[in-house]
């Protein structure tokens, strides 16, 4: 209650008192019931208030004794019902309506009084109290008859099934709180009442206006310590995410009946709501109260055994497993074939705003890995065919191409140029080995490990070190090899790289250099093993479009069969089939269609400008703007922006990686194992090699000058190196920064003194600063927890790098004397593809304006929906 309003009250009352009642007429309603009440105490002390100020005769009726029979204006106090905190709580009748209400007398009404009694007057909703009348140092609340959740957990735990029921309601009514502006502060079981129609959220004592800054300052703790958030605690500004916090701590002590670990017996899908709850950092958190609710929802309308099992996936392999059976006596009793048992499909949808960009079925046919964008954020979930629930797992961020041991216990991966694998069960993600522009594995029962790459398959044991070449292998380019049963031989896609009639898939091996094409299809392969006493399993790929089965002879290493359509229309991602299968055949398939990525345009907001089509890998705007160098199924394109006009650069197999020269006259690009060339960008005249290379060389920044290019230099033993040639010079490498670490990305400065780059030296990949040419000692940490492809704007005043949650990142900085870096500060979520290696191609680039960024994006837009299918080898000729 402001001071205006209590000069007001106290002219107004002290007039009433000399010229009587009828001066009242004129007031507000809220003015003339708080002078009322101050005469009707007045009346009743025999005239002592009368010379007392407004303010100490309110202040004074604080410590007035309120007992049964006492009149607070309208409202007969009847017996008490509580005291908080803020104040003391009294059942009461509202003489005026003839109804039972709950009175509440504040402790400290100065200011914070009036702050809850807007809050509380902005909520409507039948999950929280309602706010009936305000008094001068009083609320009057709808009375809410039950018990509190405090006194119900003191009685016994509560069951899954009610807990995720109750805490989906209080997510409610916090929603509608949030909603208004209105955050809590305070929520604990004490203040939520059940009742016969649901929970009642009560006491907004300490709830906060997010429209209201005076109502607390950042540096304010405020609420009760056992049902804290971590940002309350350090006076940091609560939000609503911090009341998502407190109800997590809420829906455990129901589950545990204290403040304890979540018991053991949850079901996951409960046990994973709540630790989102309890995250430390609010940005971990679940991001809204309504979110929260629908999850909650969900968990508490599944039948009691549907929380653990609610899939029809085992009703089916249990179906087909009594149809085999069933077989099995037929042939042994009657001597007679039975029928096949019919192929079966099931839906399964995946986390709403989702996209897929992997998946990998466990040998055992049990669980499915899928890598999963969501908010920004990628990452390994698991799928456990037996429940209903998708579960993120914890370290794989950034994960790319999993696949799963022999025994199914673990999953391997690729994330920050290095391979790691992480038990299902979850717990501490180990590093295997370095792992660059790697793509695919596949993991033997002997403890090997083979790994897909852009010159040749390597392998590496499963306990760790360094990965070899395989003996007698030559440089031929082979992704996601799969082994076969005997897990020595191989099939691997080969792309033809160096000469086209080497695509396909081949059929290799571990100790010598034989391959030989089984099929001419560029496609990942997965290998089905044979039915128990056979020799025939299944090599599935896809044509067309199509997912296709070949019928292969696992001992004889040959095609029994022609290929069988399995399902069509399989959708992919960049050319990359979405489909995996166990080795015993259960089958998983995203249908669609092809998700080719897309070049989007966006502002300094995040809002899309436009997008162009037929995107790669890389995106490099010319010097003047006008034109886009990329690279698209192996060979570099130049469009003209204006019109939409493409150019195909180069004709020969594998030329990527275009980089400008700084007068807009050159491409350089590279091909791999051979060099660097550089050409015209009109496509005029012939390619000039500027840097042989056996392995990858990959060009990232010409000078301003024009006369240094810097390129990174791949090296399997030793990751990416940074080096540099002079163009015009004696085109002799010489490196820039070369460590074991990978360092990559180099982006030479406008004024060309500065080179940035990325290094994942600290074991995760940083964006860096040095001076160029290089001075020992010399290095600046640019990005803050985690950044890849940098880029200068024109001016050179400010950088831009993708965070490790693929948020577009500014940081100010100034390179005159010396360079000087500002606080990182995201922009918008850039919803970028993630190419396998997140610090080798330039996924994005700025325009000279430096307000508006092209980001290579997927072309994704619908949750996708997986299909379940068994029994399908019916249809496949042996």
């Amino acid at each position: 209650m402001n001071s205006e309003r209590l000069r007001q009250i106290e002219e107004l009352y002290h007039s009433a008192r000399e010229n009587g009642v009828g001066v009242l007429t004129a007031a507000d309603a809220e003015l003339r019931r708080e002078v009322e009440h101050l005469l009707a105490q007045d009346s009743d002390s025999g005239n002592k208030l009368l010379d007392q100020s407004a303010a100490k005769l309110l202040a004074g009726m604080q410590d007035s004794e309120v007992k049964a029979g006492s009149q607070l204006g309208p409202y007969r106090i009847e017996a008490p019902l509580g005291e908080g905190g803020m104040g003391k709580v009294f059942r009461a009748r509202d003489t005026r309506l003839d109804r039972t209400v709950a009175v509440k007398i504040m402790k400290d009404w100065s200011g914070r009084f009036e702050k809850e009694s807007r809050a509380i007057a902005a909520l409507n909703h039948p999950y929280i109290c309602t706010l009936h009348d305000v008094g001068p140092n009083y609320l009057v609340m709808e009375l809410v008859e039950g018990e509190t959740l405090a006194a119900r957990i003191k009685r016994g735990t509560l069951p899954f099934s009610q807990a995720a029921h109750l805490g989906a309601q209080i997510a409610e009514a916090l929603g509608a709180a949030h909603s208004c502006g209105i955050i809590h502060r305070d929520l604990k079981p004490a203040n939520v009442m059940l009742t016969r129609s649901g929970v009642k959220v009560l006491d907004f004592g300490l709830a906060k206006s997010t429209a209201d800054r005076a109502m607390t300052t950042e540096s304010s703790v405020m609420g009760t310590p056992a049902y804290m958030a971590p940002e309350q605690f350090e006076g940091r500004a609560a939000d609503a995410r911090s009341d998502i916090y407190a109800l997590g701590l809420v829906i455990r002590e129901m589950l545990a009946g204290r403040r304890d670990e979540i018991p053991e017996t949850t079901p996951p899908a409960l046990k994973r709501v709540i630790r989102r709850c309890l995250e430390t950092d609010p940005e971990e958190r679940w991001q809204s109260a309504r979110d929260l609710r629908w999850e909650l929802e969900s968990i508490a309308a599944a039948p009691p055994e549907a929380a653990r099992r609610t899939s029809r996936v085992p009703l089916l392999l249990a179906v087909a497993f009594m149809l085999v059976a069933a077989a099995a006596l037929s042939y042994v009793y009657f001597r007679r074939p039975s029928p096949s048992p019919p192929v079966a499909r099931v839906s399964i949808l995946l986390p709403e705003k989702s996209h897929l960009d992997a998946l990998a079925m466990s040998p055992d046919g049990h669980y499915l890995a899928l890598v999963l964008v969501k908010e920004g954020k990628q990452q390994i979930w698991l799928r456990a065919l037996d429940s209903p629930e998708v579960i993120p797992l914890a370290g794989t961020d950034d994960a790319k191409y999993p696949f799963w041991s022999p025994d199914s216990r673990f999953i391997a991966f690729f994330a920050d140029a290095r391979l790691k694998k992480v038990d299902r069960a979850g717990g501490p993600v180990q590093t295997i080995c370095d792992a660059l522009a790697v793509t695919g594995g596949s993991w033997n029962r002997n403890g090997d490990i083979l790994l897909g790459a852009l010159w040749k398959v390597r392998r590496v044991s499963e306990k760790g070190g360094g990965a070899t070449s395989l003996p007698g292998h030559g440089d031929n380019t082979e992704m996601f090899p799969t082994f076969l049963p005997d897990g020595h031989h191989y099939v691997a896609m080969r792309n033809g790289v160096k000469d086209r009639s080497q695509a396909g898939i081949f059929l290799g091996t571990m100790d010598g250099p034989e391959a030989r094409q089984i099929l001419p299809d560029v496609s990942r392969a997965e290998v089905v093993d044979p039915p128990a006493g056979q020799d025939v399993g299944e090599i599935l790929f896809t044509r067309a479009g199509t997912l296709m089965a070949l019928p292969f002879d696992m001992k004889r290493l040959e095609a029994t069969g022609e290929p069988v359509a399995v399902a069509p229309g399989i959708a992919s991602i960049n050319s990359l089939s979405l489909f995996a299968a166990s080795r015993s055949g259960t089958l998983a398939y995203v249908s669609g269609q092809e998700g080719d990525w897309v070049f989007t345009w966006r502002d300094r907001a995040g809002r899309t400008l436009g997008s162009i089509p037929g995107a790669g890998g890389v995106a490099m705007i010319s010097p003047d703007g006008k034109h886009l160098a990329f690279d698209y199924s192996g060979d570099t394109y130049v469009m003209e922006m204006a019109r939409g006009t493409v150019t195909r650069l180069t004709f020969a197999p594998e030329n990527t990686n275009p980089a400008w020269s700084p007068d807009g006259r050159y491409i350089a690009y590279d091909k791999v194992g051979v060099g660097i060339y550089k050409k015209l960008a009109t496509g005029a005249g012939n390619e000039e090699l500027v840097v042989s290379a056996d392995a990858l060389a990959v060009p990232k920044s010409w000078s301003p000058d024009g006369s240094t290019l810097v390129y990174a230099k791949i090296n399997a033993e030793t990751g990416a190196d940074l080096m540099a040639v002079r163009v015009n010079g004696d085109r002799k490498p010489f490196p820039i920064v070369q460590t074991r670490a990978t360092e990559d990305q180099g982006q030479f400065s406008p004024d060309g003194h500065w080179l940035a780059y990325t290094s994942n030296d600290s074991g995760q990949a940083e964006v860096y600063v040095i001076p160029f040419p290089p001075t020992p000692g010399a290095k600046w940490l640019v990005s803050r927890g985690g950044g890849v492809q940098p880029r200068w704007r024109r001016d050179g005043r400010e950088l831009f790098y993708i965070s490790a949650d693929s948020q577009m990142m500014s940081v100010a900085v100034s390179t005159h004397p010396s360079f000087e870096s500002g606080i990182p500060r995201p922009l918008f979520q850039s919803n970028i593809v993630d190419t396998g290696i997140r610090t080798g191609p330039l996924s994005w680039d700025i325009a000279p304006d430096g307000n508006r960024f092209l980001i290579v994006s997927p072309n994704v837009t619908d949750t996708p929906v997986l299909t379940l299918t068994l029994n399908w080898r019916v249809n496949v000729a042996r």
